[in-house]
């Protein structure tokens, strides 16, 4: 293109002229065929990143549900679990409750039966007291009776 630029103005005149009009022609269908194979090659970077943004979305979608299903997976397995762990607690608690209320049976008859030694222990005790008082009443009038012994003998 420059070397048509510089043979028209070597040639002189209108032919200079007509060179540069064709030069510039020539550069304005070149630019004109630039612009358009760049726009191509934009759209086509433009259709090749969208595509591949698909692709990513799709593949990042594709991951979620996959996170999403193991993490439901797991919650399950973890639910299931803690059922499992609460009907075995509550069936080691049924157990428990029973073996208190066996011992509970137990403490109850040991009470009674302490009570009743409590209240034969206490008739005891009253009947030894009544006893002990009698003693001494009886005592008591032994020794009048051996004073009296005592004085009627001397007496006589």
């Amino acid at each position: 293109m420059s070397e048509n630029v510089i043979i028209a103005l070597i040639s002189g005149g209108t032919g200079i002229i007509t060179a540069v009009i064709g030069s510039i022609g020539a550069l304005h269908v070149t630019a004109k065929k630039d612009r358009a194979q760049q726009q191509a090659n934009n759209e086509k970077q433009k259709e090749d990143l969208k595509q591949e943004l698909i692709k990513y979305h799709e593949k990042n979608r594709e991951e979620m549900r996959e996170i999403r299903e193991k993490d439901l997976r797991e919650m399950r397995e973890d639910i299931a679990s803690v059922r499992e762990d609460v009907t075995a607690m509550g069936a080691n608690l049924q157990q428990k409750i029973a073996v208190v209320e066996v011992e509970v049976g137990h403490t109850r008859s040991d009470v009674n039966t302490l009570s009743a030694r409590v209240e034969k222990h206490n008739g005891v005790i009253e009947r030894t007291y009544r006893l002990e008082e009698t003693d001494k009443l009886l005592e008591e009038k032994i020794k009048v009776a051996n004073h009296r012994i005592e004085d009627l003998e001397r007496k006589v």
